[in-house]
């Protein structure tokens, strides 16, 4: 579905970008940005500052290269929509041919849509219509979860045990992707992770402002104040209390930790029990059974008229 929706905006924007200037420069200014960004949120499956930051930016520089070469105008805006989703890819290889397929399915869109701009309705249709089908192949390339990306870059920024939550967290994330969830499920599991998401955020701005080295736990064993002969030694030292920040940094790592065990509880119950009513629906396989049986008796009874005459 999301596929589909990139290449339905990457169609209209390329439609649009080659009569946009028969408008005006503000209504055409407008319109192109506004469908940029959207092929930005398209091609990263998710609202994002960055991915509406690359759209608007794509828009810009496809303006600017537009009168100048319509195939490096094609290739700056596709490349652009793509720039979120290419960070997300976690392999080095994988980025580069992210990057190069967008560079050039986007140049040849750009060069389709400004040839044909001037044909017939029904040739300049087909002409956009294979152009966003081409913009579409760098969503091909495998690109990480938006959530399980969040967390991993939320890992690298946090310290133990804050750190383990998170990183089991993405991969959770990543391996639970395929399991099969009702509506009402589905909406419970998407608050929860957004809440695992909102918590790792907030675990990340107090790390922060919370220096790692400093002490967190009161010392083991209390020092004694040494006195002058025939003084009495003064009362064991106080230990040195817990600040309200790492009171709640222990808080934080807590929940995270809570979040993850009870969504991977959630996740595998949820799959142990789609497995277990595939296991016990037997409804294919009677009919088969008993189509074979009959066929059986069937072949059974022409061998016996056979031998009887």
């Amino acid at each position: 579905m999301k596929k589909l929706a990139f290449v339905v905006a990457a169609a209209s924007l390329f439609a649009i970008a080659p009569l946009a200037e028969r408008f005006g420069a503000v209504a055409s200014s407008v319109a192109l940005v506004w469908m940029a960004v959207l092929l930005a949120v398209c091609a990263s499956g998710t609202i994002n500052a960055l991915a509406i930051a690359s759209g608007a930016l794509g828009a810009l520089g496809s303006g600017v290269l537009a009168s100048v070469s319509p195939t490096a105008a094609g290739a700056v805006l596709v490349a652009a929509a793509f720039a979120e989703r290419t960070l997300r890819i976690r392999s080095r290889n994988g980025k580069a041919l992210h990057v190069g397929l967008a560079l050039v399915t986007g140049s040849l869109a750009g060069s389709l849509a400004s040839a044909f701009s001037s044909a017939a309705a029904p040739v300049f249709g087909v002409a956009v219509v294979v152009g966003a089908v081409l913009a579409a192949l760098p969503l091909l390339v495998e690109a990480d979860d938006p959530v399980a990306h969040a967390l991993d870059e939320a890992a690298s920024l946090v310290s133990e045990p804050a750190r383990s939550s998170l990183r089991e967290g993405a991969e959770l994330r990543r391996t639970a992707s395929d399991v099969p969830l009702d509506r009402a499920t589905l909406g419970r599991v998407r608050s929860t992770w957004k809440s695992f998401l909102d918590l790792a955020n907030a675990r990340v701005r107090l790390e922060k402002r919370a220096p790692v080295g400093r002490v967190r736990v009161a010392p083991a064993a209390p020092l004694v104040e040494a006195k002058a002969d025939g003084e009495k030694p003064d009362s064991l030292a106080k230990p040195v209390e817990k600040s309200a920040a790492d009171a709640v940094l222990d808080m934080l790592d807590q929940r995270l930790a809570e979040h993850v065990e009870v969504l991977g509880r959630a996740f595998t119950a949820v799959d142990t029990h789609r497995a277990a009513s595939l296991g016990l629906d037997d409804g294919a396989l009677v009919p088969v059974a008993q189509l074979g049986d009959s066929l059986d008796e069937v072949s059974r009874a022409m061998v016996e008229v056979k031998s009887s005459t």
